[in-house]
């Protein structure tokens, strides 16, 4: 097939069955794609389990030519797997990369639009969209019962989308974390520029800044929605077990966004002032991510690095966020 679309779905499976059937219906959504110009490169990142290696070997004959299986020989990461597929994309000229990872539901015109996006502008190097929640029964989670990270992106996607040109500034002074993998599509060549970090904390949103710095548009398509899967039990689910979940978090997202900047800087594409004051509202956005789970610590300190650089334009951040109250109080009480 000519211009075939990869899609990458890194697999990291126990075996259970629920696990299994998600990952089918995952594949399904893939398989019942409008536009049938597609390969699925299947990167299993060292799943261990009989049940998952006889499931990945029953749709790699089922799909035939259409499917790929890379099987690693240890456990590296969803980020690491996808880079591993992004590289065997490259290797066989796919012109672009659609992430799903192994529980999500694309929308069948998924791949039909993001093509008929990507042959229209010659710009356009990222197209995302938005999603609704379903839990493992397919049932839609009602907004007020998903977790905060989470309604934060979905709410960010109905009014001010993150699109065009200088998407990093865009994600790092207003949005926070806006696209989520597996309604991300990329083309091959700035995937391949561009792979996951080593890190597995907040690897995807590190990538996106060095995306969004590039020369070329995020575009957002705003006439479907994908489904992301949270299990029943697991959105709520504290961090508490890894104690310094959030200091790893904030420095991969801010050693996404000074990478970011040094590409925009080099490209000329930013002065020394507009960076300072986009990092410290950036550091506030960061800031109120860690608030909704358990980072205060961590978001305390990002707050005083802000208010110690730019105090009035920290402070005006603030002010600015589309947030409750009490998170909005909180920050003003760490800057105080």
């Amino acid at each position: 097939m000519k211009d075939r679309a990869a899609f990458v779905m890194p697999v990291k499976l126990r075996g259970e069955e629920v696990e299994l059937r998600l990952f089918r219906e995952a594949v399904d959504s893939i398989k019942n794609q409008t536009d049938k110009n597609w390969i699925l490169i299947m990167v299993d990142d060292f799943s261990d389990d009989e049940n998952v290696s006889r499931a990945l070997d029953g749709i790699k004959n089922e799909l035939g030519e259409r499917a790929h299986l890379i099987r690693l020989a240890e456990n590296v990461g969803a980020g690491q797997a996808r880079n591993v597929g992004i590289r065997y994309a490259e290797e066989i000229g796919a012109p672009f990369i659609v992430f799903n990872d192994s529980d999500d539901v694309s929308h069948p015109r998924r791949l039909e639009l993001v093509r008929k996006t990507f042959a229209e502008d010659a710009a356009a190097n990222v197209i995302y969209m938005s999603f609704d929640v379903i839990d493992e029964h397919n049932r839609p989670t009602p907004m007020e019962e998903i977790c905060p990270s989470v309604r934060e992106i979905i709410l960010g996607h109905r009014k001010d989308v993150v699109e065009g040109e200088n998407a990093w500034a865009q994600i790092a002074a207003k949005k926070g974390y806006t696209n989520l993998t597996s309604c991300t599509a990329v083309r091959t060549r700035l995937a391949v520029a561009e792979p996951f970090p080593k890190r597995s904390v907040s690897e995807d949103s590190h990538t996106w800044f060095h995306y969004g710095a590039h020369p070329g548009k995020f575009v957002f398509l705003r006439e479907i929605k994908n489904h992301y899967r949270i299990r029943s039990g697991t959105q709520s689910r504290s961090r508490s077990n890894n104690d310094d979940f959030y200091e790893q978090k904030s420095a991969v997202d801010r050693a996404g966004f000074e990478a970011a900047a040094a590409i925009a800087r080099g490209l000329g594409r930013i002065t020394a002032e507009e960076e300072t004051e986009i990092r410290a509202r950036f550091y506030v956005r960061l800031a109120l991510s860690m608030l909704y789970g358990d980072g205060d610590a961590c978001a305390e300190k990002l707050m005083r690095s802000a208010a110690e650089s730019l105090p009035e334009i920290t402070r005006e951040a603030v002010e600015a966020l589309d947030c409750d109250e009490a998170y909005r109080e909180k920050l003003r009480n760490m800057i105080a």
